[in-house]
């Protein structure tokens, strides 16, 4: 990455090695038919103003293949861009990607097209202009048919967007009266079913609900800044929605937490919103800002040309919440309109996000089935059940090591000084799939598993407690 960026920023951060200090100013996209190649778009600063405005949009590209080629820098257009980032969706076609910039202080929107054929831009000016130096975030809901943007000074904007011909309609402004107003840096985030929109502006988070008949008045607090610090009051900033259906957001920069969200698909606070509840070893910048790589095209549409089909992809996630009871959740992708459970000796269901109890505490076989008129596709896991008292999920402050990393005989855990009276270790491997269960009795703060008979490659471990709490996760390779 040597010369990426190069300029006023460049000089001041990156030769240092603290890195480039602009939130949300690149997207990295895998080309439309080169599976070696990817494409940067980013933001720059190449030289102080009066105002440190990105100074427009570059495009940088890297082929892998050997011997790997790259071009650093090209300016796609020189203007004022406003700091609330990139982001991109995926065209109608399947392939191709749109990606979206917005001028600074203005209603002016630059789009851009990646397609076979390179980068094309065009302009489009829409909706209320923006106003401030505030640095928010734009996004695509999950199906590409919504574009939101937010930031705590400039509020709230939504637009649909044709991912066939890249065009923003159907301005809304919401202002958002509260005394967060002063804030510099905020986020927002869609759930995965794109049902409701998450804005956080420094001390609040706020839900929003697509599908109620006044979207703007379905404005729902959900979270607010408190007292814990982590080490400084922890506020609600940049937020993204990850692969396994939870939204996670980040405080200001310098803190060693992050909040999330456990169920964003649900309405009002049942949502879950666990501020500070993931700690991290140590202090973070950002979030990384990614699109939504599983979208497919839209079947039937005038630009669904390329043959290409949704075939449904099989993806979820559980949370134990009373004794022998666990909420499970679907994160599957590319459109799939049947969902069929099925629990190891225990029943099925054919709900999309199903509770189920279990019979009695132990390990379970899980298997979810997603169809369409394409096809279907499975996805098993191990399931483990306490009866023990309903758990929140993770346990705060443990700061759990895992050495040695890469490993070959054993691998050694440390819980520094929280010695739970059982530890229960899962290893998994990069499908998912249980490779093997440990049960620690006996408070300790050190434990041990032989990993001689493991395969060479990368696993997962998970750590719960006798309260079925996550006290720590890794990921572990084992080398032969």
């Amino acid at each position: 990455s040597e010369g990426l960026n190069e300029g006023y920023f460049y000089n001041i951060f990156c030769e240092d090695g603290y890195g480039y200090s602009l939130p949300q100013n690149m997207m990295l996209l895998p080309d439309p038919v080169d599976k070696n190649k990817y494409h940067i778009f980013h933001t720059s600063i190449v030289k102080p103003d009066i105002y440190l405005w990105n100074t427009g949009v570059r495009h940088s590209s890297v082929n892998i293949s050997v011997p790997a080629t790259i071009s650093l820098n090209v300016d796609l257009f020189i203007d004022t861009i406003a700091y609330d980032g990139l982001h991109a969706v995926k065209h109608a076609n399947g392939r191709d990607w749109w990606i979206v910039a917005a001028k600074a202080k203005s209603s002016k929107y630059y789009i851009l097209l990646l397609s076979p054929s390179g980068v094309s831009v065009k302009e489009q000016y829409i909706g209320t202009p923006s106003w401030s130096g505030a640095g928010g975030e734009i996004v695509f809901s999950p199906d590409g048919t919504k574009m939101a943007r937010a930031n705590p000074r400039d509020d709230l904007r939504i637009f649909d967007f044709d991912r066939c011909t890249g065009t923003l309609s159907n301005p809304i402004f919401i202002p958002i009266i509260n005394t967060a107003d002063n804030n510099i840096s905020g986020g927002a985030a869609f759930s995965a079913n794109s049902r409701f929109l998450y804005v956080a502006d420094g001390l609040f988070v706020y839900q929003y609900d697509f599908y109620a008949s006044d979207f703007a008045s379905s404005q729902t607090l959900v979270a607010e800044q408190d007292e814990v610090l982590c080490p400084f009051a922890t506020d609600y900033t940049y937020m993204e929605l990850g692969p396994d259906g939870r939204i996670y957001c980040r405080p200001s920069s310098g803190q060693n937490c992050m909040h999330y969200i456990e169920h964003p698909e649900r309405a009002g606070t049942a949502c879950e919103v666990h501020p500070h509840g993931l700690y991290v070893p140590t202090s973070y910048d950002n979030l990384t800002h990614f699109p939504n790589f599983r979208l497919g095209p839209i079947d039937g549409s005038a630009c669904d040309t390329l043959g290409l089909d949704n075939y449904p992809l099989a993806g979820w996630r559980y949370q134990r919440t009373l004794p022998l009871t666990a909420d499970f959740t679907s994160v599957s992708w590319f459109e799939p309109d049947t969902w069929y459970w099925e629990f190891e000796d225990c029943g099925t269901s054919a709900e999309q996000n199903p509770t189920h109890t279990f019979p009695a505490a132990g390990t379970y076989e899980v298997c979810l089935t997603v169809s369409n008129q394409y096809g279907s596709d499975t996805k098993c896991k191990q399931v483990w059940v306490t009866a023990n008292s309903a758990t929140n999920g993770i346990k705060p402050g443990i700061k759990a090591r895992v050495f040695p990393n890469p490993a070959s005989t054993k691998i050694n855990i440390d819980l520094g000084e929280y010695a739970p009276d059982e530890l229960t270790v899962g290893i998994f491997n990069l499908l998912g799939q249980s490779i093997k269960t440990v049960k620690f009795s006996g408070p300790e703060q050190q434990y041990s598993i032989p990993v001689e008979g493991f395969p060479a490659g990368l696993y997962r471990l998970s750590l719960h407690d006798q309260a079925g709490r996550l006290v720590g996760s890794a990921a572990v390779l084992i080398q032969r």
